[in-house]
């Protein structure tokens, strides 16, 4: 009987754990052993999706977000009912601003796809999605929780995707993904990649030039900017998520020399013939591109190291300790990457632990030391799936991420944006200091679409959005577990084990409490 009440007990002990060992809540304990701070609802607890942040020079956290709104004085069936907005908060001294909408970007529950960038002339210069467009605008980073701060919309191009960086001369540098009309690729409506260079803090751009001009669609960009003033970039080719095409292939990288100006040839990056997605961008200390992304079709995560600034690369190797998310999830999360003082790059990824049970992703950190990676740290771990984290490092030592979580893998659910952070054990660096850039003229009329080669130009304000068709609220983009056929019905399924778990804890604590009477 004692060993019977031994055995019993030992698996109620197992079945009481099952949620912390990836299944569900996690214990502050778990933040605290890893260092990470416990999440905090950056949304306050409203809709909120696909955030981005950026620290400026003060180490002022500046996180921007996709959300909505319904009109009340809208006929709910109008797609007018359904308003789409970028949100914003700032985490400055340790403390977080209140919420705000800093513009109102279309009508008709389209995604606000969004990114951000501190310059050094003291603004916060951000991207948006605006309706089927990207638009540009800014604001002073001390005044940027004030919607009234901010420079009015202008309109760069067309596009879902967009990525933004800044040099060390305050140069800024956008990258968006848009189609092409009337030609091969423009009759399947699949995008390429365009970039776009302002020296003047966003007021004038350049003309748009293509960087991908390969067979097939282009997107999800990264950029970054080496201690060098050599801005790289990496994107998937071969999908075109927007217009839904799923044909992943490669990885590809460029890089420029001159700020822009002219780019070095596209490097292609996978592993042997097998697809690849969720490129992601990192820089050494050195300015050498490790690059990392998932299988398309299983769980394995590798990576690729530049030793000589992107001109030539080494065999892709698989990244021990965890596996990425199920398949079915892959079309629409990315990771992320930044360096410390130390030369250490940090890589936020949502998955699970090489040999975890779980069937919900948890958010995982690890360090690549030029060496190995190190096991993964628990940034967070709840019933809520995580996706699209961002991570930037401010004076060397301090890491700050956000993303968010959403509930249910087949139609979204609640979705909410979160943030935590870290210090780190490596010395302390001095702020930038700030520089002012060039006035431009007032901006006069739109600028033809135009190829590099031709100066920059000032663009036109955005005009108010209009009313268009109806997309369903908020739901621009479908969830990631609609793609797959029978596949979805996997998702759901899955989700189920920590209630199972739960349901074991309490049978076996019922059979425990039986025993003990006889």
């Amino acid at each position: 009987m004692g060993m019977r009440k031994g055995t019993i007990a030992l698996a109620l002990l197992l079945a009481a754990l099952l949620p912390t060992l990836g299944l569900g809540v996690s214990p502050r304990s778990l933040y605290a052993e890893s260092g990470w701070s416990e999440p905090f609802d950056v949304s306050d607890n409203r809709f909120g999706w696909f955030p981005d942040l950026a620290a400026d020079a003060l180490g002022a956290v500046h996180v921007i977000w996709g959300s909505g709104a319904q009109d009340a004085t809208a006929d709910p069936a109008s797609p007018a009912a359904s308003q789409d907005l970028l949100r914003y908060r700032v985490l400055r001294n340790g403390t977080w601003s209140s919420v705000n909408d800093i513009a109102f970007t279309c009508v008709g529950g389209f995604t606000v796809r969004n990114s951000i960038v501190a310059n050094r002339d003291g603004q916060v210069n951000v991207l948006v999605r605006t309706c089927f467009n990207v638009s540009t605008f800014n604001a002073p980073d001390e005044l940027a929780w004030s919607a009234k701060a901010w420079s009015r919309l202008q309109q760069l191009g067309s596009s879902y995707y967009s990525a933004v960086a800044a040099d060390s001369k305050g140069t800024l540098h956008a990258l968006y993904n848009e189609g092409l009309v009337g030609d091969a690729e423009g009759a399947t409506l699949m995008s390429e990649i365009f970039y776009r260079r302002s020296t003047d803090g966003g007021q004038t751009w350049s003309v748009r030039n293509n960087l991908a001009r390969l067979p097939g669609g282009d997107e999800r960009m990264q950029i970054k900017v080496d201690g060098r003033d050599r801005v790289h970039v990496v994107w998937d080719h071969g999908s075109d998520w927007y217009s839904g095409i799923d044909k992943p292939e490669h990885g590809v990288y460029r890089r420029s020399d001159d700020g822009g100006l002219t780019w070095r040839a596209v490097t292609l990056l996978g592993v042997g013939d097998g697809p690849i997605v969720q490129t992601t961008l990192g820089l050494t200390a050195d300015g050498n591109p490790l690059v990392v992304y998932r299988s398309a079709f299983d769980t394995q995560l590798y990576f690729q190291t530049s030793p000589d600034g992107g001109d030539a690369w080494n065999a892709a190797q698989l990244i021990p300790y965890v596996r990425s998310r199920d398949v079915i999830e892959r079309n629409l999360d990315s990771y992320s990457m930044a360096t410390d003082s130390a030369g250490r790059v940090h890589l936020l990824v949502s998955g699970f632990p090489e040999e975890s049970a779980a069937a919900i992703p948890l958010l995982m950190h690890l360090t690549w030391d030029g060496q190995a990676w190190s096991p993964p740290e628990i940034v967070s771990a709840t019933l809520n799936r995580p996706l699209w984290p961002r991570l930037v490092v401010f004076g060397g030592n301090q890491l700050h991420a956000v993303w968010f979580s959403y509930t249910d893998a087949t139609g979204w659910g609640e979705r909410r944006v979160w943030y935590s952070g870290k210090t780190l054990d490596t010395p302390a660096l001095p702020p930038p200091s700030q520089i002012s850039l060039p006035t431009a003229p007032a901006p006069t009329a739109p600028a033809a679409i135009a190829e590099a080669g031709a100066a920059p130009v000032a663009l036109a304000a955005t005009p108010e959005t209009r009313a268009l068709p109806a997309q369903g609220t908020f739901r621009d983009t479908p969830p990631p577990g609609t793609f797959g056929g029978t596949q979805s019905l996997l998702v759901p399924a899955l989700a189920l084990v920590p209630v199972i778990g739960l349901l074991i804890a309490v049978a076996l604590l019922l059979l425990w409490r039986r025993t003990r009477r006889h």
